[in-house]
């Protein structure tokens, strides 16, 4: 099932719902017939009708909320990455070379890909997902390195921090596109809109076309909404994605930096 609501094309998902709801109310109406008669419009069941379509309201609504709230912090992550890149950029420049022109580079090839992980679809998403980690090792390595050559100057701290909130900042950003929306929540949701349809189709039971009208525009209503919840809650595939200005802006500005101060360490006699 997991699969099917992540990976699946949403066209199809949504098709999926519809058919579902228009089954459940065909098979409600179908039994309230056999029960009650063919005739028979159970209108004293309208206020069921009503609390149900109610309490799915509510949950659409809560479900939403939650899926624009993990939209939101997957955008915000990425600007806090693009912003923490830009600070380890301008700190490590305060290094000595040559550790300092390694670390421009690796921060440089590190942001690119950063900036293709977040381009990427889901399938190929994995591969940016573990050239951003070596990176990450050959940066720490590289920091760590140059610290212990100026650790008696009071910019070292500074510089440490700068890279290692950057490098933090991307796993965490990872984490939070690999947490999509709990199967569970999404599913229940699901259930839910099936009983209101097979609600719908008991308590309206006469094969009227109105009411089939009016039911079929009430459930393309619903697949829409259960839809964006879903295409909102995917962060690696989907029509809404999340935009990759603030680190494509990045990008650009570590390309045209200029190389840090050609300034050597002075060599003990």
């Amino acid at each position: 099932m997991d699969r099917f609501l992540n990976e699946t094309s949403l066209t199809v998902v949504a098709a999926t719902l519809f058919v579902l709801l228009v089954l459940a109310r065909e098979g409600a109406s179908w039994l309230a017939r056999r029960l009650s008669g063919e005739g028979h419009v159970a209108s004293e069941s309208g206020y069921v009708l009503s609390g149900v379509l109610g309490l799915l309201a509510l949950l659409i609504a809560f479900t939403f909320g939650l899926a624009l709230d993990r939209y939101e912090t997957r955008y915000n992550l990425l600007v806090a990455e693009a912003a923490a890149l830009n600070t380890a950029d301008m700190r490590v420049r305060l290094l000595d070379q040559p550790a300092s022109g390694r670390l421009v580079e690796l921060v440089r090839a590190y942001a690119e890909v950063r900036l293709s992980y977040g381009e990427a679809d889901a399938a190929r998403k994995p591969p940016f997902a573990e050239q951003s980690a070596r990176l990450r090792k050959a940066i720490q390595g590289e920091t760590l390195r140059a610290a212990r050559n100026v650790r008696d100057r009071p910019f070292a701290p500074l510089v440490v921090q700068g890279v290692n909130d950057a490098l933090a900042v991307g796993v965490e950003r990872e984490a939070a596109h690999n947490a999509p929306l709990p199967t569970t929540v999404f599913m229940v949701l699901v259930v839910y809109a099936v009983v209101v349809a097979a609600v719908l189709g008991y308590t309206l039971p006469a094969p009227h076309h109105q009411h089939r009208l009016v039911s079929g525009l009430l459930f393309l209503l619903l697949t829409l909404a259960l839809t964006l919840i879903l295409d909102l809650d995917r962060a690696r595939s989907g029509s809404i994605r999340i935009d990759q200005g603030p680190m494509q802006r990045l990008v650009r500005s570590l390309e045209h930096a200029p190389p840090p101060a050609q300034r050597l360490v002075a060599q003990p006699h």
